[in-house]
Formats: C-alpha cells, structure tokens, sequence
C-alpha cells in the first residue's frame, strides 16, 4: 500500500467516524477538520498554524478562525472510542492530572501542582486528562481534557478543595462517560472516602489502589456453633496483616500480564475503614519490596480484571507525551 493509498483510507476513516458521531457538523467544517486531522499527520515535529498553512493549503487564519469554532469534542470521541474498541471489548474510563511547564504571571490558572516527573510540587499549569482504555487492545482513545483551576483560586472564590474541583469534574461529564463504560480507574491519590463516595453515587464502579500500610479488616464470618448473646452482631474480623494473609478468606490465583510475566496474587472481599465499604481487594506481593493493593468497589469484579483495568490506565500516559511533543501542549 502506497502513501496516497493509506492517506485516502485514513480519510475514510475519519469520516466515517465524524458522521456516525451524535454531535452534528456542516459539510464545510467537516471536509476542514478531516483536513486539519490529516495535515497533523503529515506534518514532522511541531504543530502551529503557521505550518499548518504550510502543508495544508490553507491560510494561517482560515486555521485559526475555524479552531475557535464549538464543538462537542467528549461526544465525538467517545463515539470513536465506541467504533474503535466496539461493545464486546472490556472498556474503562481512565482519569489522570497532568502537569504542564509555564512561565509567566498572567496565564489562568497558574499555581504550583504536584509533577509526577520531577516528583515534587512545581509552578505551571495542570489539566485533568480523561481517556478510554480497552483491556482486551491494551490501547487507549483519549476523550478530553480540562484545565484546572489553581487552588487559590478554588478556595478564595468557590470554597472548594482541587478533590472537590475533581468530583465536579467527573459529575458534569458522567452523563457521556456512563454511556461509553460504567468502570472509572484512578491512580491511587483519588483512594479516598470523599472522592470514591461520590463517583459511587453517580453510577461508576471505581478501581483503584490503595497504600500498603491500608487499614483493611477482615468480614466476620458467623458461628453457627457460638452460643447465641444480646446485642449487634460482630461485622468486622481482624484487621488485615500483609505479611500475613489468612489463606482461608484469600483466594490465590496466579495473573499473567501482557509481556507473559507471570505472577502469584491473593484476593478476598474486605473492608476499608478508610473507604467505609466493603470493597474486592488484589495483593500482588514483591521480592523484598511492600505489596501492590488493587481494589475495586465491585465485589464481583474478576481480580485479573481489576490488576488489568489499573495497569492499562498507564497508556492514557502515551497521549499526554504524545500532545505534549507533537501538538504544542507544553509550547
């Protein structure tokens, strides 16, 4: 297949996808976004309108003024991310903060967030990216993404902390997302009650994982044989010792990740004090090193499904450096 032939499918595609979408657009912006989609592909290194002119036979400003042109950009792809992975393919809704190096006083938003590259709190911008991750692919489409406000901001004019700029986040977009996949896969930051409680009542089932040194307590099992008191009955066991699983409530089962590594891991139905549920909790023990905590506030979710969902949520990772070095994000 030569460069012509492959650019003549790929135009296909894109059509296809854009007319199979809910959001309805003119012919004429669809032919310059199908334009603008393919003139990305082609361009080597850095995206800006002044290359886009370049390559893509059309002004500078004819670029510019149809990019400020309003579009439903979660709907259309989401409906990619359907034609992409169709219904039969294990599909979840991955969230991640990113950070994004800026300099200057004047931009919104500006403020020190948390960079998971330079492991500290830095000054810059952050937006909360929002992907689609196929188990069964082990690929993503990215759904969006969104800036967030910096925490003075938050605290100073609408009293919230940047955990409840999050809920919101996810409360104003779960309409969209609960159409694609009801399973939502943070990193572990978003374990907590206030965050897991909301997302919960809005109807997603939450993966995630949790710190080694969890409070986790076993379920009280009944004894038929124990005489019979006054009083509520006992919900809670023990707590829950990693170095030290019960054998009799964990079930051992061994997970083989996509590269074939395989490896011996436990699972049970626990409680988190921390969570104030029950919760499916996955220990993936490591030589010499604490244990890996995956959880998901499904009981019934398979356990290889749970370590799956939390480890693909990594590729959504691959969008963000991809925007960051080809489409101008950081510049």
């Amino acid at each position: 297949m030569n460069v012509l032939a492959i650019l003549k499918d790929f135009t296909f595609r894109c059509k296809s996808v854009f007319e199979n979408t809910t959001t309805k657009m003119s012919k004429r912006f669809l032919n310059w976004l199908i334009l603008t989609i393919r003139t990305v592909a082609l361009i080597p290194g850095k995206v800006n309108f002044t290359r886009l002119s370049r390559y893509g036979g059309r002004t500078a400003k004819t670029f510019a003024s149809n990019f400020k042109t309003s579009v439903d950009w979660m709907k259309v792809n989401i409906g990619m991310a359907q034609d992409c992975f169709g219904p039969a393919d294990d599909m979840a809704v991955a969230i991640d903060p990113s950070f994004i190096s800026k300099a200057g006083r004047l931009t919104y938003g500006i403020g020190r967030f948390w960079s998971g590259v330079a492991q500290r709190v830095k000054r810059g911008l952050e937006i909360m990216a929002i992907g689609a991750i196929s188990l069964s692919k082990h690929t993503y489409v990215m759904l969006g993404a969104v800036q967030s406000p910096d925490f003075r901001t938050l605290e100073s004019e609408k009293q919230m902390s940047m955990l409840d700029w999050y809920v919101a986040l996810v409360r104003s977009k779960a309409a969209e997302l609960l159409s694609l996949t009801d399973i939502l896969v943070a990193d572990a930051f978003f374990s907590k009650y206030e965050f897991v409680n909301e997302v919960i009542g809005m109807g997603f089932r939450f993966v995630g994982r949790l710190r080694a040194n969890s409070y986790l307590r076993y379920l009280a099992i009944p004894d038929s044989s124990a005489p019979r008191r006054r009083g509520r009955k006992k919900k809670y066991g023990e707590k829950v010792d990693f170095s030290n699983l019960d054998m009799s409530v964990f079930t051992s089962f061994i997970y083989e990740d996509s590269k074939g590594n395989k490896t011996r891991c436990h699972t049970a139905v626990v409680h988190s004090r921390a969570l104030k549920r029950d919760i499916r909790i996955v220990v993936c023990p490591f030589e010499n090193a604490e244990p890996l905590l995956y959880f998901s506030t499904d009981t019934y979710m398979r356990p290889e499904k749970i370590i799956g969902f939390y480890r693909t949520r990594f590729q959504i990772e691959f969008g963000i450096r991809d925007s960051k070095q080809f489409t101008g994000l950081q510049s």
